[in-house]
């Protein structure tokens, strides 16, 4: 599914580039360059669509690793104290990517992204 939309995207970039390239044609009529604008805004709304999915999937794949990663570092903290500062390196990762996902949520909420 990644494939599809990556390949997806790039089919639809190469239209945007065709489209914003024909508006720049000199002698057209009014009605086309009205068509040629809402042809340009359907296909970027297509693309922010799709990298709002992919930016949301990256989200959920990274809350999920930050879980994983703080079960891990739990793990290791219970197994012995000689590895305590091993879970916290892990525990700091996981920190790390816990802010990113929020920052990245944040900006999708705010249609940054």
């Amino acid at each position: 599914m990644n494939t599809e939309k990556i390949k997806t995207l790039e089919k639809l970039l190469d239209s945007i580039e065709i489209v914003e390239n024909a508006r720049s044609i000199e002698g057209l009529s009014p009605e086309d360059r009205v068509q040629l604008e809402k042809a340009s805004v359907s296909l970027r709304n297509v693309e922010r669509s799709i990298i709002r999915i992919k930016t949301n999937e990256l989200v959920e794949k990274l809350t999920h690793d930050a879980q994983a990663l703080d079960k891990l570092a739990d793990e290791i903290n219970r197994s012995a104290e000689k590895l305590a500062g091993v879970a916290k390196a892990i525990e700091k990762a996981s920190n790390i990517v816990k802010a990113f996902v929020k920052i990245a949520a944040k900006a999708i909420g705010a249609g940054l992204i």
